[in-house]
């Protein structure tokens, strides 16, 4: 018997955004690609964002 993925897709969610699958254990995510059209941070920047608050080990919060 095939296993029943659930799937949660967000209203106004853009169908044809790129998209990945990733398992970790037992779950499979569907991982979608979302990028602001009027951002003003670059993929570099975003990157350079994400590497120094998992080096900090930061809790996720953040002070603006």
């Amino acid at each position: 018997m095939a296993e029943e993925m659930n799937s949660v897709t967000p209203e106004g969610a853009d169908l044809s955004a790129p998209s990945f699958h990733e398992n970790i254990g037992n779950m499979n995510y569907k991982v979608v690609l979302h990028f602001a059209e009027n951002g003003s941070q670059t993929v570099e920047d975003r990157l350079k964002r994400v590497i120094l608050h998992e080096a900090n080990g930061e809790n996720g919060t953040t002070n603006h």
